[in-house]
Order: structure tokens, then sequence, then C-alpha cells
């Protein structure tokens, strides 16, 4: 062999004993992690809803990963205070974020206010929750569907009040929606302090008529008959209701999804990552699971890699447009 081809040869072997090197340095590296407990942080109130279904995950994922799994709640800020606290922590795998919708879908159109780029970094691992936003209403107004609200909303304009939770949530941007979709002219109202909870202590009240939020968060104020459910906003009707009609069925296309999606900071490991999407995936199968998501709300299917990457391009370009309303 002469030495030109023998530099060609030993080039390619040495190309061939690199690439084996850096995958089987990946394996290592997953099949080592997690060596300690995983924090996951959530921007969400303790007992909310996203907090109940994100501990239920995170319990399984204790049983997976072989650590336990602990969720910390960073309330605040539009959930900005949150998200920083896991972006300014090592992006090694054990500090990760449960992303409600808001993160991925209001604070990018404000990007220019904030001290960080949620697609550039964050890297999204999959989702943990989704649930279909609820319209509910007071016994007192007379109302028995969607379809009466919005015909009762027209006839007295701005006189029906919907109560949500603060300024940019996602039931926030539900009213707006739902105001702007079905041209029904009602008064958004929303809660800095208190949310949902103090909302429906004023339809008790008769300072407020309407309300959204996920089933969980609802429920128990649906069943003891303070407040009845006029639709959910799933793209089908859901097995725990199923007699509550979609909100598209009175209104096309008219839907709302609350979501939270696992992710880990920029610069975390692929191995890791990898890792964790294989542990949440066991997670969300396992029966018990399963079981408790479809005795507190809405069953999901979870998405990961390009199709969540897909869907949260779709539920940004759905958003932006309705954040930037007055």
């Amino acid at each position: 062999m002469n030495r030109r081809a023998l530099l060609i040869a030993t080039t390619a072997l040495g190309a061939t004993f690199a690439t084996l090197g850096c995958s089987a340095l990946a394996q290592s590296v997953q099949d080592k992690f997690p060596s300690r407990p995983i924090k996951i942080v959530l921007p969400l109130p303790s007992g909310s809803s996203p907090d109940i279904r994100v501990r239920i995950v995170a319990e399984a994922l204790t049983k997976f990963a072989g650590q336990q799994v602990v969720v910390e709640n960073r309330p605040g800020g539009g959930g900005v205070i949150g998200t920083r606290a896991v972006l300014a922590a090592a992006p090694d795998g054990y500090t990760l974020l449960a992303g409600p919708a808001s993160i991925f879908t209001i604070l990018p159109a404000q990007e220019n206010k904030l001290p960080f780029d949620i697609n550039r970094d964050l890297i999204p691992i999959g989702t943990m929750v989704s649930e279909g936003m609820v319209i509910a209403v007071s016994p007192k107004l007379g109302v028995t569907s969607l379809a009466e609200l919005i015909a009762r909303a027209k006839k007295e304009p701005e006189k029906l009040v919907i109560g949500t939770n603060p300024a940019g949530s996602l039931t926030h941007l539900a009213a707006k929606l739902i105001v702007a979709q079905s041209s029904a002219p009602m008064t958004i109202v929303p809660y800095s302090t208190g949310g949902t909870n103090a909302a429906i202590q004023d339809i008790m009240g008769g300072r407020v008529h309407v309300v959204i939020d996920a089933l969980p968060a609802l429920k128990g104020w649906i069943d003891s008959g303070d407040l009845k459910p006029i639709a959910v906003m799933t793209s089908e009707r859901v097995p725990i209701f199923p007699e509550l009609p979609t909100a598209a069925e009175t209104v096309p296309g008219l839907r709302v999804i609350g979501w939270n999606v696992l992710s880990a900071p920029k610069g975390t490991p692929e191995a890791v990552t990898r890792r964790i999407a294989d542990d949440l995936r066991k997670a969300l199968e396992a029966p018990e699971v399963q079981k408790r998501v479809k005795e507190i709300g809405t069953p999901f299917r979870p998405l990961f890699g390009a199709e969540l990457a897909q869907f949260i391009d779709s539920e940004q370009k759905l958003w932006w447009p309705i954040v930037s309303q007055p």
C-alpha cells in the first residue's frame, strides 16, 4: 500500500473510531443519567390544575428515572421568574421547566421586554399536561348552552362579565378569543389576585357571569352546582362529561387547550434529553397515570420531537395576534 492510500485508510479508520467513541460517550452519559434527584420548576401556584397533573407525572417519573423527581413551584411575573431560574441553572438535565402554554405562546410575543428568547434558550422535550378549557356560567344566569350565552351577550352588549386569571394568562386570552370569534360583546375582567377562585366568588355574588379554566380547577364547583359548564374547548368531547358539547360545535374553530411542556436549558446534552424523553414517555403510558389523568380531566396524546415543535409553532401563530390586541 503506498503512502497516500495508507494515509486515506488511516484517516477513515480514525474517523470511524471517533464516531464510535462519540456514540459510546453519548450512550455512557445517557446510561449514567440521572445520578441524583431531578427538580422540575413549575412557574404556577401550588394547587393549580397544572400543578396537580405535573405532580402525578413527576411521581411516575421518579419510578422510571430511578431518582427522586421533585416539583418546585416558582410562580410570578407571568412565568418569567420560574423560567429564569431554570435558564440560570446548569444545563445538565437536573433542573427542568414544566413550561405552561403561556411561556411558549405569550412571552415570545413580548420578547423585546424579556432577558431571554424562549425559542432559542429552551429545549422542549415532551408534553406533560394537556387539558381543554371549560366555559362555565352562573346557574342564576339561566343560560344552558354556548349558543344561548352568545345570543344573550349580543342582546345585552358588554353587560355579561367573564372573570379570568391575570391579564396575559391563557384563560384571559381564551376569553378574548371567545369574544372575537363569536362576535359576542362581553366584558372581560382579569383578576390579578386570586384568579379563577376570586372570579368564582364574584359569580356567587352576582358580579361575574362567566368563568373559564381547566376542568380540574372547576370540577369541584361544577359538582357542587355552583357552576354550570356549557362547553369544553377541546377538539372532541371529554369522557368525564360526554354530554358536554365542544365550543367548536357552536363556533367552528373555537379551541383552547392548556398544556405544559417539560423543557431543558439550551446546552443540555442530547443524550440526557433523550433519556428524559424516554422516561417521560414511559411515565405517561403507565396505567396508573392514565387512570388518574382520566379521573380529573381530559386525556391527551403526548407529543415529542418534530411533532412537538410543529405544535408549539402552530400555537404561537394562533395566539400572537390575540396577544397583540389591546
